[in-house]
C-alpha cells in the first residue's frame, strides 16, 4: 500500500484550489485581447483623421502654389486682353511663352491672315493650360499655333509630364464648339539648354506621335532646322542669352509657319 502512495498522488486531478487562478488568468487575458482590439481601431481611426486632415492640408496647397504661379502673369494677360479687346472673326492665335512673345514682326511677317499674338513670356506649358480658357477661347479662333513646353522641361519637369500638360490644352482647345486648327512648333534645341536636349527630343516625339493621330492639326519641326551641319544648335541662331532666337532664327520659324499656313491651312479660313 505504501509503495503506491507516489502513484497515486502524481496520477490525481489538480487540486480544486488551482481552478479560480486559472479562471482569473483567462479573464486577464480576455481584457488584454479586448483592450489590444479597440487600441487598434482608435489608431485606425486616428490614423484615418489624420490622413484626412494631411488631405486637406496637401490639396489646399496645391491650390496655393497654382494661384502663386499663375499670379505672376496677372499683369502681363491683362496687358494682352487690353490689346485684344476687339478681335478680328476667326484669328489665328500664336499662343505659348517668350520665343512668341519676343516675335515683334509677328503681325508684319503674316500680314495677309488676322493673327494674334498671345505669348507671355517664362510661360510653361502649365501656365498656357490655366490661361487657355480666358485668353484664347474667347477669341473663337480659327486655328491655334502652340509654342511651350521648353520652360517646364528646363524647369525639371519630364518629358511625360510636359506632354501630359500639352494633352490638357489641347482639349481646352479643341474639346469646345469651333474645334480650331491646331499647330504645335516643336521644342527647338538651344546652346544654353542643351543639357536638357535628351528631354526635349522625347517630348516632340511624343506631341508629332499624338498630333499625328488627331484631324486637323499639324506638327511644325523647328527643332530640326535650327541645327548645323554637327547636328547641334547653330549658336548663329540666337541671341547672346543662348536662348532666345535672333532675327535670323526668328527668319526660320517665319519660314516654317508660313509653309503651314500655305499648304496645310487655306488661307480664307483666317480672313472669312
Amino acid at each position: 500500500m505504501l509503495s503506491t502512495l507516489p502513484i497515486y498522488i502524481l496520477a490525481s486531478p489538480a487540486p480544486p484550489g488551482l481552478a479560480p487562478t486559472q479562471n482569473r488568468n483567462r479573464r486577464e487575458a480576455k481584457k488584454r485581447k479586448m483592450f489590444s482590439q479597440v487600441s487598434l481601431k482608435q489608431s485606425v481611426l486616428l490614423a484615418a483623421k489624420a490622413g484626412c486632415l494631411f488631405g486637406v492640408i496637401f490639396f489646399w496647397s496645391g491650390r496655393t502654389l497654382g494661384q502663386q504661379t499663375t499670379s505672376r502673369f496677372e499683369n502681363e494677360i491683362e496687358r494682352l486682353e487690353a490689346n485684344i479687346f476687339d478681335p478680328p472673326p476667326g484669328p489665328i492665335v500664336f499662343y505659348g511663352s517668350s520665343s512668341f512673345r519676343l516675335w515683334k514682326s509677328l503681325e508684319q511677317d503674316f500680314r495677309s491672315y488676322e493673327v494674334l499674338n498671345c505669348g507671355f513670356g517664362g510661360a510653361c506649358i502649365t501656365d498656357c493650360v490655366a490661361f487657355a480658357p480666358r485668353l484664347v477661347l474667347p477669341l473663337k479662333p480659327s486655328a491655334v499655333v502652340i509654342y511651350a513646353g521648353d520652360n517646364d522641361l528646363a524647369l525639371g519637369t519630364s518629358a511625360e509630364a510636359a506632354f501630359d500638360s500639352f494633352c490638357q490644352l489641347f482639349h481646352i482647345l479643341r474639346d469646345g464648339s469651333d474645334k480650331p486648327y491646331i499647330a504645335f512648333v516643336s521644342v527647338k534645341a538651344c546652346p544654353a539648354r542643351i543639357r536638357f536636349l535628351a528631354d526635349i527630343q522625347r517630348y516632340n516625339a511624343l506631341v508629332r506621335e499624338f498630333m499625328s493621330q488627331q484631324p486637323r492639326c499639324d506638327y511644325i519641326d523647328l527643332y530640326s532646322d535650327l541645327l548645323g551641319p554637327d547636328k547641334k544648335p547653330a549658336i548663329s541662331l540666337f541671341q547672346n542669352d543662348q536662348i532666345h532666337l535672333n532675327t535670323d532664327g526668328y527668319q526660320i520659324l517665319r519660314r516654317d509657319i508660313a509653309q503651314f499656313l500655305r499648304d496645310d491651312f487655306p488661307k480664307h479660313l483666317a480672313t472669312h
